[in-house]
């Protein structure tokens, strides 16, 4: 019995610790033109301030690789890598930071 339990809670651990490896928050570009939302589901909206729209795209988080992906576009992605927990680098210099929550 006391085996199961250091099992289950070996378990519960190991999910939780996975769980916690996604992005969280919203990020600004520089300018304020762009920002990106991630939401714990593997999901990103990315809006831009100048024409008012939003993309919902999908992310995946590999090391300090953040790949965004969009579902209905097989093949177009960005890649984005993570400085630190409050900055993503994106391609031509372009740096996203993280909003106060």
């Amino acid at each position: 019995m006391k085996i199961a339990r250091v099992i289950l809670l070996a378990c519960l651990v190991w999910v939780l610790a996975a769980c916690g490896s996604g992005m969280h928050g919203t990020y600004e570009d520089a300018m304020g033109l762009s920002q990106l939302r991630f939401e714990r589901d593997g999901t990103v909206v990315q809006s831009a301030t100048l024409g008012g729209v939003e993309v919902r795209l999908r992310y995946e988080v590999d090391k300090d690789r953040v790949r965004l992906s969009h579902p209905d576009v097989d093949g177009a992605a960005l890649v984005l890598t993570r400085v630190d927990e409050n900055t993503l680098s994106g391609p031509l210099g372009v740096t996203y930071k993280r909003l106060a929550d």
